[in-house]
């Protein structure tokens, strides 16, 4: 046990040295160490998934194992060819196009796994609303929208499904959105589905029906706007 624990030793002893040769000997090394250092960092403030997480260091790895390949054969035919030779020409110009090939793969990854939600927060700088996931199918009764005002003023809103009761304001006030948030929303909900502008809900403490009232039109409109570019019926009564 104690012989296995020293040759491993001393094979990551061998391993640091030819990685240290590397980032001494070879300018694209540096290039690489950069560009893997920004993309972890990119990667954990995006927050990614344990998945992703697993491809992109799979793809860093390959990328590195690529330079040290053609760091290995550059050595090689140097000390079997000193002197200039076609073949000795042809085997660095292979090696020099893997570490290619892998570098451009390693850019398409990284756009497929970190461009979606680079573009979602580029987006949300700019007042963007992000796209969410939609619903496969309308709902069966279609979707309520309720809207009230704070007690400082704001306005807020609700969206719940559609039932054959009606809502207690209690229900509707339970979770307030302000208007980014009613947008997302309508935004996750099917294509087609029907989505009511509801008034009347009902206040278990009185005992009596309530009528919400409605924001100003300038706000309907955007949102009947912003409905229908996302292919959702908004009924305003």
């Amino acid at each position: 046990m104690k012989l296995f624990f020293l040759s491993r030793l001393r094979s990551f002893g061998h391993a640091f040295r030819g990685w240290w040769h590397v980032i001494r000997t070879q300018q694209n090394a540096w290039i690489h160490a950069i560009v893997s250092t920004a993309v972890l960092f990119v990667g954990l403030w995006l927050g990614l998934p344990p998945r992703d997480w697993a491809v992109l260091l799979l793809t860093i790895a390959m990328v590195w194992a690529a330079e040290f390949f053609n760091t290995a054969i550059e050595a090689v035919v140097d000390l079997a060819s000193p002197a200039n030779h076609p073949l000795a020409k042809v085997g660095k110009d292979v090696g020099a196009a893997a570490v290619l090939i892998a570098a451009l793969a390693a850019i398409g990854v990284g756009l497929l796994i970190m461009g979606p939600p680079l573009w979602e927060k580029a987006g949300s700088w700019f007042g963007q609303v992000p796209q969410a996931v939609r619903s496969e199918a309308p709902a069966f009764k279609g979707m309520e929208l309720y809207s009230w005002q704070s007690e400082a003023g704001e306005w807020q809103y609700a969206i719940l499904v559609g039932t054959n009761r009606n809502k207690t304001l209690d229900e509707v006030q339970a979770a307030p959105l302000d208007l980014q948030g009613v947008k997302e929303a309508v935004g996750a909900l099917a294509v087609g589905e029907s989505l009511f502008w509801m008034q009347n809900t009902f206040d278990e403490q009185s005992g009596q029906m309530v009528t919400l009232p409605f924001p100003p039109e300038t706000i309907t409109r955007e949102l009947q706007e912003f409905a229908r570019k996302k292919g959702v019926d908004l009924y305003i009564p």
